[in-house]
């Protein structure tokens, strides 16, 4: 093997592993948050915090993938796609802050401080979202897992000092916590990102009409799975109680280390698969199928261990509060492995700019098993513990659909395989902009002069 070959290798092994690691930084600091919300909020308590957090999740989902997403697939320093990106994130910072309130005040689960706290939140999430999908677009994993744990230290930190002063456990202390780790997260990622990423476009002109075609269908692609999830949590409170969707989410948090990595693998897929479609040697349907196979394996060993180790790790979680449902356990165990069954092809659907298609599909799929569950809840409310079957199974059909659908798009062998060989290991800009050097420099350049020369 050359050493140009044996280089590239060991810089995809280090960026995969970079991706799955932030993953579990990113969900251990969430994992912890949650169970000190379990531990101290009780049942009731933790059942409105876990519905506001879906909603986090839910918005997020949208908004990442519209701005995240775009700036992986297109050019982001070509300045007509950058004033674009620009508005965009106004937009969805604006609009996603106003949504979480006008829910959270629907949903009644907080009062007149924790929707206002709950709004910034929003805001400052999405900030610091942008910043966390920069780092990935530019396939610096390991520095956005420092990142990352600078927002779980800051946030801990507040969390613990406002409880060591004396403040009340409350779903508005856990906002605020919050809050003050995005803001320090933000802080620190707009140090150490390099200029380029933070120049200047013409916001007149620019290519919003252009990425809108791919951008909405993917976010609304993208934002299937946590409405399904936030849908199935509000039927479950709305049809049992808040306890019961405790003990469902409680089993949730359990099997969070395989979903973690689904979801780490997930990025660094899309990354990699965008980035060879940008090279021009495009992968295969049978190379989305491979990874399918290795990370459903991996996410069934990880929800065998947190299965296996719940009455250990039950009262861990909860602090005896509230019993974790077995039921829904072994139900999101299922749900882990399709996810993972779907997701790399998914990511290579999305490289390839079909958005739509795959939001056809998993929308089917995210549809049919609401409507399941529904049924189920209006015949008897204690079938709460059937949500992550019913939202899970589907998972198996859309990766037969979306397998269909690739391989009729699949580049010939021959001239993947040809493109494989001649193109070189690393363009120039790959190699620059990684770092902070005279690459980011000529970006920097080129928007400047862009947006000098645009009235």
């Amino acid at each position: 093997m050359s050493a140009a070959r044996t280089g590239r290798l060991g810089r995809l092994l280090s960026s995969a592993g970079g991706a799955v690691t932030v993953q579990f930084v990113t969900a251990g600091g969430s994992l912890l948050v949650q169970a000190l919300a379990a531990r101290t909020l009780g049942a009731s308590g933790y059942g409105a915090y876990a519905l506001l957090f879906a909603v986090l999740v839910m918005i997020t989902s949208v908004q990442t993938s519209w701005v995240g997403d775009t700036l992986t697939v297109y050019d982001r320093f070509d300045p007509r796609v950058r004033g674009a990106l620009i508005w965009s994130v106004l937009g969805t910072v604006v609009l996603g802050a106003a949504v979480g309130a006008a829910v959270s005040l629907a949903m009644g689960v907080a009062g007149a401080a924790g929707t206002g706290l709950f709004a910034l939140l929003v805001a400052l999430w999405l900030v610091n979202e942008t910043g966390r999908r920069i780092f990935t677009a530019r396939m610096e994993f390991w520095r956005l897992t420092a990142n990352d744990a600078w927002y779980l230290l800051i946030t801990l930190a507040t969390l613990g000092a406002s409880l060591a002063l004396g403040a009340a456990a409350s779903v508005e202390l856990l906002l605020a916590a919050m809050c003050a780790g995005c803001a320090a997260s933000i802080i620190l990622a707009r140090l150490r990102l390099p200029a380029a990423e933070y120049a200047r476009a013409p916001l007149r002109g620019t290519a919003l009409r252009e990425i809108a075609g791919f951008a909405w269908w993917r976010s609304i692609q993208a934002g299937v799975r946590p409405t399904a999830l936030l849908a199935a949590r509000l039927m479950i409170a709305g049809f049992a109680s808040t306890a019961a969707l405790a003990g469902v989410e409680a089993a949730r948090l359990l099997l969070a280390p395989a979903m973690t990595f689904v979801n780490g693998a997930g990025w660094f897929l899309l990354g990699d698969f965008a980035k060879a479609e940008r090279e021009g040697a495009p992968m295969r349907a049978a190379q989305a199928v491979r990874a399918c196979a290795l990370m459903a394996g991996i996410a069934l060993v990880l929800s065998l261990g947190g299965i296996l180790l719940v009455d250990w790790l039950g009262p861990l979680v909860t602090g005896g509060s509230f019993a974790v449902d077995r039921v829904a356990l072994l139900g999101w165990g299922v749900y882990a492995v399709c996810f993972a069954c779907t997701l790399p092809l998914a990511s290579l659907a999305t490289a390839r700019k079909r958005s739509r298609s795959v939001f056809a599909i998993r929308g089917a799929e995210a549809a049919t098993g609401l409507a399941v569950l529904t049924a189920l809840l209006a015949t008897d409310p204690g079938r709460a513990a059937a949500a992550p079957y019913c939202l899970g199974a589907g998972g198996l059909v859309s990766a037969a659909l979306l397998w269909r659908m690739l391989r009729r798009g699949d580049p010939p062998r021959r001239a993947a395989a040809y493109s494989a060989r001649t193109q070189p290991p690393a363009t120039s800009r790959s190699r620059t902009r990684p770092a902070a050097s005279s690459g980011d420099s000529a970006e920097v350049s080129r928007v400047r002069s862009a947006s000098s020369g645009t009235s």
